[in-house]
């Protein structure tokens, strides 16, 4: 008998301003400009590899369509980081996401304000730690001036055999 493969989702990991699972301090966050979160700890031992990404922002001013949030992984084995770019949320330069992995955009699709822009796709985490980059690539307009406004949920998704 054949077996089935099923997804089976386990607790999200979230990383936003505060009351999140990791800080990254995306308030108010100018254009042209990223960060990088804290350093998550995902412990040892055995750990889905799979992860679904939603990322929820908010522009503080009406953004034109079409412009884009970017999102990055900095994996880490505790001693070596992608990007060397520290354990702490942190300011991240244009140079330095060049060596993160790129895992997708947000892309606004409405010139509203304080309105939440949602995107998620599917990355890969084979590292003990991760930090997540966020740069945002618009042309004029900062992230929401509100704590948690914007934020990014990792959610692993282990494979269950049947």
């Amino acid at each position: 008998m054949a077996n089935l493969i099923y997804r089976a989702l386990e607790t999200p990991i979230t990383f936003r301003d505060s009351a999140g699972d990791a800080v990254i301090t995306l308030l108010n966050l100018g254009f042209g400009a990223g960060r990088v979160s804290a350093r998550y700890d995902r412990g040892a031992g055995s750990k889905a590899r799979w992860f679904e990404w939603r990322a929820v922002v908010q522009f503080e001013s009406a953004p034109a369509l079409g412009e884009v949030v970017e999102l990055y992984l900095f994996p880490s084995d505790g001693t070596y980081m992608d990007g060397v770019l520290g354990t702490a949320d942190a300011a991240l330069s244009s140079d330095k996401r060049r060596n993160g992995q790129w895992i997708g955009n947000v892309i606004a699709d409405t010139v509203s304000t304080a309105t939440d822009i949602i995107a998620s796709g599917m990355c890969y985490i084979n590292s003990r730690y991760v930090s997540v980059g966020v740069w945002n690539a618009s042309a004029a307009d900062n992230l929401e001036n509100t704590s948690n406004a914007s934020r990014i949920i990792l959610t692993p998704v282990p494979d269950e055999l049947q």
